[in-house]
């Protein structure tokens, strides 16, 4: 649900500082919990997660940009975009 709703909300830039911070704390679970941090690659192996968890710490860093529902509205307060 997390991974639907927040995607959603990144790709449309609505809420997106959100949005990534609950994603990389998605990501940070699924290489620590459920992949064990067993390996970078192969079997078990973690890269595509790290690869999603910086792209979210990217995004919570850069902003959601021009082209967002955040950036058109301008009535949302600077650090919920």
């Amino acid at each position: 649900m997390l991974e639907t709703i927040g995607g959603i909300l990144l790709i449309v830039g609505f809420f997106t500082r959100i949005s990534a911070s609950l994603l990389s704390i998605n990501m940070l679970g699924a290489i620590f919990y459920v992949k064990q941090a067993a390996s970078l690659t192969g079997e078990r192996g973690f890269e595509i997660d790290l690869i999603l968890l910086v792209g979210c710490l990217a995004t919570i860093v850069a902003g959601p940009g021009r082209v967002s529902i955040s950036h058109i509205a301008k009535k949302i307060p600077r650090f919920l975009q």
